[in-house]
C-alpha cells in the first residue's frame, strides 16, 4: 500500500533512502470501555506498538530512514546512544541485525526500572556491543573512541542520534502525520483533534508537528515530557521542524514551508515526577486503566506518563468536545525465547547492577 507521504510527494519518496522494516499503516483503534471510564465520548489510540514484527514501537519510523541511509552510504556498522533500558537503542540493534549491520549501543545510566534487565539481554542475544558512560562528556568520548578503532574506518559507521531524532529521522514522523490524518478522516471524526504523545528527544513531536500541517490537519499534538524540561524545549522542537522540512525542501521544492510550528503543539510538563523513569502515582495507574479497559500495555518511563496527562485532561473537562488520541509508542511484540539463557559474561561490567 503506498503512503499518503508517498503519495502526496513522490518525488521526495523515491529520493529519500528509506529501507521498509514496518507494517504500515499501524491501527487507530477506537478503545470505548477506557473512554466511557473517562467520560469520553470518543477515545482513539495509535497502535505503533504493532509497528513491526520482530520490534513494535515509534522507533521504527525514523529508522526505516536511518538505517536506509545507512546501507545507501556503504555502511557496515551504526552506533547509537541510550539509557540502559533505552527502547531506541534496542530497535536499532534488533533492526540492524536483520540488515546484516554491526551495532554499536553507548549506554548512559539510569535509575532500575522492570525491564532494563531483558533489553540488556536482548542486546546479549542480537550481539550488540554494549560500552556504558557515566555522562554525556564520556558518550562523546566513547563514541569518538570506538569510531577511530573501527577496522573498516569511519565512514563505514553511521552514527544516529538519540531516539533517531535526526532531521532524516523526524521525517518518519512526518508520514506519520499523513497517515493519522488520513486515518482521522476515515473514520470521520468531527471536532478538534489532541494527540497525546511521550516527549523526550522530540523527533516524534517534531514530525508529527510538520506532517499533520502538510496533510492539512488542525489537530494540536500534545507533548507531555519524559525528561526535565531544560532538555527539552519548544524552540528546539520548532527548530527540528524546520531543519527536516529544510531536508525535505533539498530533495523536492514543492514541499511547503510550516509557518509558526510552536503554534501547532503544546507542552504538558507536570507529569515527568521525580526524573527519567521514575514511576508516578498517577502512571501507575494509567497503566492499570489502559491495561483492564483497552488490553494495552504501557510503561512508567515514556507510554503510562503521557496516558496520565490524557486522563488527567479529562477527568479537568480540557477535552470537552475534542477528540484525544493516545499515541502508542511503546513495543508489544513478544520478547526473543531464550533471554534468561544468555551469558551475562560479555555484558560490561558497569551494567552488570541491572540485573
Amino acid at each position: 500500500m503506498t503512503r499518503p507521504f508517498d503519495r502526496r510527494f513522490p518525488q521526495l519518496a523515491a529520493r529519500l533512502p528509506r529501507r521498509r522494516l514496518a507494517d504500515l499503516p499501524t491501527p487507530l483503534e477506537l478503545a470505548p470501555r477506557l473512554g466511557a471510564a473517562l467520560g469520553l465520548p470518543a477515545l482513539l489510540i495509535k497502535r505503533d506498538d504493532l509497528s513491526g514484527q520482530a520490534y513494535g514501537g515509534n522507533k521504527l519510523r525514523k529508522l526505516e530512514y536511518l538505517l536506509g541511509e545507512a546501507l545507501a552510504r556503504g555502511c557496515d556498522t551504526v552506533l547509537t546512544f541510550g539509557a540502559a533500558g533505552s527502547n531506541h537503542a534496542l530497535a536499532t540493534a534488533v533492526y540492524a541485525s536483520q540488515l546484516g549491520l554491526e551495532c554499536h549501543a553507548i549506554l548512559s545510566e539510569q535509575v532500575q526500572t522492570p525491564w532494563v534487565a531483558d533489553t540488556l539481554r536482548w542486546h546479549l542475544q542480537l550481539g550488540t556491543q554494549l560500552t556504558p558512560a557515566a555522562s554525556y562528556a564520556q558518550m562523546l568520548e566513547a563514541a569518538a573512541n570506538i569510531r577511530a578503532r573501527h577496522p573498516g574506518g569511519a565512514e563505514r559507521m553511521y552514527e544516529i542520534p538519540w531516539g533517531g531524532s535526526s532531521p532524516l529521522g523526524t521525517i518518519g514522523f512526518v508520514a506519520a502525520g499523513f497517515e493519522m490524518a488520513a486515518q482521522l478522516a476515515d473514520m470521520g471524526m468531527q471536532g478538534p483533534v489532541r494527540i497525546y504523545v511521550a516527549c523526550g528527544t522530540m523527533g516524534s513531536v517534531a514530525g508529527l508537528v510538520l506532517g499533520l500541517h502538510l496533510a492539512g490537519s488542525h489537530a494540536t499534538v500534545v507533548a507531555v515530557p519524559i525528561l526535565p524540561m531544560e532538555r527539552i524545549a519548544a524552540p528546539a522542537i520548532a527548530a527540528l521542524c524546520d531543519a527536516a522540512s529544510r531536508l525535505m525542501q533539498e530533495q523536492d521544492a514543492s514541499v511547503p514551508a510550516c509557518p509558526d510550528p510552536q503554534s501547532r503543539f503544546e507542552f504538558r510538563s507536570g507529569f515527568l515526577g521525580a526524573g527519567y523513569a521514575q514511576a508516578t502515582r498517577e502512571g501507575i495507574e494509567a497503566m492499570c486503566l489502559a491495561e483492564e479497559l483497552a488490553g494495552l500495555k504501557t510503561e512508567t518511563t515514556y507510554t503510562a506518563k503521557a496516558l496520565a496527562c490524557l486522563i488527567a485532561d479529562a477527568r479537568s473537562g480540557r477535552l470537552d468536545g475534542a477528540v484525544p488520541v493516545f499515541w502508542q509508542t511503546l513495543n508489544s511484540q513478544p520478547k526473543p525465547p531464550g533471554l534468561g539463557a544468555v551469558d551475562i559474561a560479555r555484558l560490561p561490567v558497569d551494567l552488570r547492577r541491572y540485573l
